[in-house]
């Protein structure tokens, strides 16, 4: 059996309304928020530090609507003039943690897939959907708004690879991995055209998954989700048949 390196912490529950049909056409990708300077000495540098971490103690003991600047400096011990001397608002701390907490996940995304990698091709694929799927939940935590608005940034999986997990990837590095991780499983798998396979595995899938977060959010809550996306992989690749534990 293998376990999941940790990751970041597991929020109580999810914010209310995340998990709600937006009300609202999906908002397209936003600019992200940007902090106001950035910190070169220690000193404020371990300011922005205390700020960034009562963000994260705040937003996963209580939820995103709890995060505001006034509720931030009261736990970091930071004065409210000197918050925002680094960020303008709320969306700025949010999008300096998001990162942080992304960088973070993407890092232990690549070593747990490192550790599945050379399982049957059908355990491989919906370990991997679990994993990814129970990040996009995660994820939700900062707040339905915030995440469908930023999601093409924030997204994990286009995040992991063996060169720089924690960096936005580009496509060619994304599908190099893709296919390298086919090509262990070539006796499984029927499909000839492992370059087409591996496309649509590393950017069909994570398409999806954006659409989703963005246009029907609540849907991410399905227990059925990750079964369908394996059901999915597998048959782009053309491999065995993964029995569904429901029926």
């Amino acid at each position: 059996m293998f376990r999941q390196p940790a990751c970041f912490p597991r929020p109580a529950s999810l914010p209310e309304g995340s998990m709600r049909k937006p009300t609202q056409m999906p908002h397209s990708p936003g600019t992200l928020p940007k902090p106001r300077k950035t910190p070169r000495q220690q000193r404020s540098q371990a300011t922005v530090g205390y700020i960034v971490e009562a963000a994260r103690q705040i937003l996963y003991s209580e939820g995103v609507e709890a995060v505001t600047t006034r509720r931030v400096a009261e736990r970091s011990g930071v004065a409210v003039g000197s918050l925002y001397q680094y960020f303008p608002n709320r969306d700025a701390i949010l999008a300096r943690l998001a990162e942080e907490e992304v960088i973070r996940e993407s890092a232990a995304m690549q070593q747990y897939f490192n550790e599945i990698r050379k399982l049957p091709i059908h355990e491989h694929l919906l370990l991997v959907s679990n994993r990814i799927v129970e990040t996009e939940r995660r994820m939700l935590a900062f707040g339905g708004d915030f995440y469908r608005r930023y999601v093409q940034h924030y997204q994990v999986v286009q995040r992991v690879g063996k060169i720089n997990a924690g960096e936005i990837l580009d496509v060619e590095t994304l599908l190099l991995d893709s296919q390298k991780n086919l090509e262990l499983h070539g006796d499984e798998i029927c499909e000839t055209d492992l370059k087409l396979a591996a496309y649509l595995l590393a950017r069909g899938i994570p398409a999806m998954l954006r659409s989703m977060v963005s246009e029907r959010p609540e849907l991410l809550a399905s227990p059925r989700l990750s079964l369908i996306l394996s059901r999915l992989s597998l048959a782009i690749v053309d491999g065995v048949k993964t029995a569904d534990p429901e029926r």
